[in-house]
Formats: C-alpha cells, sequence, structure tokens
C-alpha cells in the first residue's frame, strides 16, 4: 500500500464533494493498523476515523492477549495446548499478533495431520504461535456495535459453508443470538477494555457449550448480509442506527470462494446447519450469491474461468495466503 498515493485520493474525494463527511470504514485489517499508525495525516486530509486508539485496537486484535482476556470474563476459550505434537492432532496453530515483526500478515492454521503437522513446523517461527484442540461444531459471527455510551448492538450470523484452511465463509444465514449468555460476557469484555465501533466475533457450538474462537474489530465480511441485518453506512459518521438487531432471514452466498476451492482441490468445510438444507434450500441459496447482479456479473465469469484453469493447470498443493 502506498500511504501517499491514499493521502491523495482523500484529498482528491474531499475536494469533490465539499461540505460532506468522509469517514473510514473498517474493513481490511492490515488496511486499519496503517490508518491509525497515520491517523493525524488522513484526518488532516479529510478522513473522519471514527476508530478506538492504535492501543486498544491492537488489544482486540492480537488473538492471545485478547482470548486471555476473554477467559477472566467467564467466556468459553478452545483448550490450549502446550505444544503441537502428533498426539494433540487435530490442532489450530494461532498467531500471537496479527503481524510478524517484518511485517508479514500471519494467518491462524487448521492441521488435521501428521503430514502437515511436519511440514508447518518445518516452515513457521514457532514463537510466533500458540496453539489449541481443533473444534468442530456450529459456527457463528456476532456483529457487534458497541456505542460510546456503552450501548451495544448485535447481529447474528450462522455460517453454513466455509473455504479450506478457515479462510472465507461461503455461505451464511442471518439468525437469532446463538447464546445470550456469551452475548452479555462479550458486552462486558469490551466495556471492561474500553472499546467502541464494530467487531466481528466467531464462536462455535460444540455440544450446547459456546466458546470464543476469535475477534477481528472491523466489519462484518458478506456486506449483503451486513444490508439485510440494517447496516446503515451514515452510522459511522455519527447518524443513523449502526444495527436493527436481532433479525433473521437473510442468506449470503459467494459461489466464487467455492470455486476457488474447487480449482485448487481443497475440500471446504461444511458446519452442520449446512447438512440439514435441502434443495429449495441450496437453490435458495445460490440466488443470492453476492456477484449475481447485472453490475457484478463479470466478476462471476472470470471466477468460473479462474476456477476452471486452476483445476486443469495446478496440483493439489496449498496456495500461500
Amino acid at each position: 500500500m502506498d500511504l501517499d498515493d491514499m493521502i491523495d485520493c482523500v484529498r482528491a474525494l474531499t475536494a469533490r464533494h465539499p461540505g460532506q463527511a468522509l469517514a473510514f470504514m473498517p474493513t481490511a485489517e492490515s488496511i486499519n493498523r496503517l490508518v491509525l499508525r497515520h491517523r493525524r495525516r488522513f484526518e488532516q486530509a479529510g478522513l473522519a476515523v471514527p476508530l478506538v486508539s492504535e492501543a486498544i485496537y491492537a488489544a482486540v486484535s492480537d488473538k492471545a492477549s485478547l482470548l486471555e482476556r476473554a477467559a477472566s470474563f467467564g467466556l468459553r476459550v478452545p483448550p490450549l495446548l502446550d505444544a503441537a505434537v502428533p498426539a494433540a492432532l487435530p490442532l489450530v496453530a494461532k498467531p500471537r499478533c496479527e503481524f510478524a515483526a517484518d511485517g508479514r500478515k500471519l494467518y491462524p492454521e487448521l492441521i488435521h495431520d501428521a503430514v502437515a503437522l511436519e511440514a508447518f513446523l518445518r516452515n513457521a517461527d514457532l514463537s510466533q504461535y500458540f496453539f489449541q484442540s481443533y473444534l468442530d461444531g456450529a459456527s457463528y459471527y456476532y456483529l457487534a456495535h458497541f456505542g460510546r455510551d456503552g450501548a451495544a448492538t448485535f447481529a447474528y450470523q450462522r455460517n453454513l459453508l466455509q473455504q479450506a484452511n478457515g479462510k472465507s465463509i461461503i455461505a451464511a444465514e442471518l439468525c437469532g443470538c446463538p447464546d445470550v449468555s456469551t452475548r452479555e460476557r462479550l458486552t462486558a469484555l469490551f466495556q471492561g477494555l474500553g472499546y467502541h465501533g464494530y467487531a466481528m466475533i466467531e464462536t462455535m457450538e460444540l455440544e450446547g457449550l459456546h466458546y470464543l474462537i476469535e475477534v477481528n474489530p472491523r466489519f462484518w465480511g458478506p456486506w449483503s448480509l451486513a444490508d439485510r441485518a440494517g447496516f446503515l453506512p451514515e452510522a459511522f459518521t455519527g447518524y443513523g442506527r449502526p444495527l436493527s438487531g436481532d433479525i433473521a432471514g437473510g442468506r449470503y452466498v459467494w459461489l466464487g470462494g467455492w470455486l476457488a476451492d474447487w480449482g485448487h482441490k481443497r475440500r471446504p468445510r461444511i458446519y452442520p446447519a449446512a447438512r440439514k438444507l435441502g434443495l429449495g434450500d441450496c437453490l435458495a441459496l445460490l440466488a443470492c450469491d453476492v456477484h449475481f447482479k447485472r453490475d457484478s456479473l463479470c466478476l462471476s465469469f472470470s471466477e468460473i474461468v479462474g476456477a476452471l484453469k486452476s483445476r486443469l493447470f495446478h496440483t493439489s498443493r496449498p496456495i500461500k495466503p
């Protein structure tokens, strides 16, 4: 990312729309951190940055410290492992921080077998990771908004399909609150951290117990679901409601995400809710594809072509993020 070019773009936008508010919307972690690091320059250029301080942001974004703090608020977290050994498989290797010292983005790794474990131990800097037991249950994303006045508003997403190795969600649907107790403890946690703004919170239900998986201090990924949940972009400039609250019924699918896995011979993760879908539900999901619109059909076509090329010419080697 070119910081000077981004600043110039902000200036150009504010000059083109005098008298209108330009607000930063938190989406990608790497961009959020860049904006926070150079907050004063962006604000001087005319961009409102309604985010918490860089220190509070890091306290929520860095996975190890956040999960440790969450446990003190009574939130259940996956069992911590002393070491990544074959006897502990399957397991999850989670980065302690969002970025390595050299600036590389670090990603969680889902490790299912001894071959994958050996490759990880050979290539990774183990000091950058901690390890947890792998849980296989129902997956939920909470979209939370925490106001400066302490008010908390939530919407909820039940995940159906996810790309391999914990990457992007392929299909999901809006649902009611998965667990009221978890919601109350999450509210207390974020208030205790002094956090305000949006947060995407991943939980998993296994045998009736709800576990906190991770938190991303940014907006929800599936924009179309957020729209159906009542999100108003004006909320970023201080106007309008952040969310409508408890709501269900909306669905989301990104066929391109499934095609990308198919093209590279990877298996998407199928969550319990997806196994209960009938033929009619599946057809209804396809109609909700994020790119099945007049102005984005070309993107769907390019995803199909790209997947076919990958399937024909690529090996099944994992693709580095």
